[in-house]
């Protein structure tokens, strides 16, 4: 008996999904409805089976080789944008953009104009989301000096964008040592001095440690007094300070805490 329909868990990241979209282009070609999800199914539906996919780098390189030149930059990124976020959906939405795309020898490379099709519709409207999250954290990463000169920023994004802060950052800090820890995904991107920038994954810090890098320094004292000393209380603006800095960014932000 033909399954109607594969579930494909994989890693929860570019290199996952990418990975299981490479596995998951054959069951799509014979007609199977194809599923891509980062964790498994709380309740398993009838006719259909769930298959573990471990990342793989060359599938994934392959799938990302494909897209750039057959789909061009624009959707490449869109695509991993939309693999960064939130949505538990967005898998099987790459998915099916791409063999939308790309499937049955076609190369269309105007696929993000296809609004109409609800695949298309949430990787466009996911990576507006990621994209605007990550030019405000652009501007938002603060970091401190450790031992040693090296600089460090703790984040909290909500999307898992680390991987896309680090070229920016890399650009403008070329000569220093620094690094960006993801807080909720316990990620760290390393960027040493005049070289390339390194995540990994599953890093925690012991309490001693959490409690060294959370002690203020020289230069955060000085931002502070700074901010301060050109705020004019009277044409304080709460609301419209809302809108361009939310609440959510500020637990990692120097001057507000």
């Amino acid at each position: 008996m033909a399954y109607e329909k594969k579930i494909l868990v994989c890693q929860d990241s570019v290199e996952g999904i990418f990975t299981a979209v490479y596995d998951g282009w054959l069951w799509g070609a014979r007609g199977l409805q194809v599923e891509i999800a980062t964790c498994e199914p709380e309740y398993p539906e009838l006719f259909s089976t769930i298959m573990e996919i471990p990342p793989d780098s060359e599938k994934a390189a392959k799938v990302a080789r494909s897209v750039r030149k057959k789909l061009g930059e624009t959707t490449y990124r869109a695509v991993c944008y939309a693999a960064v976020s939130t949505h538990p959906d967005k898998g099987t939405a790459v998915f099916y953009l791409l063999r939308r795309a790309l499937g049955q020898g076609r190369c269309d490379r105007h696929v993000l104009e296809a609004l109409a099709d609800p695949a298309v519709n949430l990787v466009s409207s996911l990576q507006v989301k990621v994209r605007h999250e990550l030019h405000r954290f652009y501007g938002f990463v603060r970091f401190r000096e450790l031992g040693g000169g090296v600089l460090y920023s703790a984040v909290s994004p909500q999307n898992d964008i680390l991987e896309f802060l680090a070229p920016h950052f890399a650009d403008r800090f070329p000569n220093e040592n620094w690094m960006i820890y993801d807080q909720a995904r316990h990620k760290v991107v390393t960027h040493p001095k005049g070289g390339e920038c390194t995540v990994y994954r599953e890093v925690r810090a012991d309490q001693e440690e959490e409690k060294r890098i959370a002690g203020a320094d020289e230069y955060e004292n000085l931002w502070r007094a700074f901010c301060q000393s050109v705020a004019i209380p009277e044409r304080e603006n709460p609301e419209l300070q809302k809108q361009f800095v939310p609440l959510k960014f500020r637990s990692n932000m120097t001057e507000f805490s």
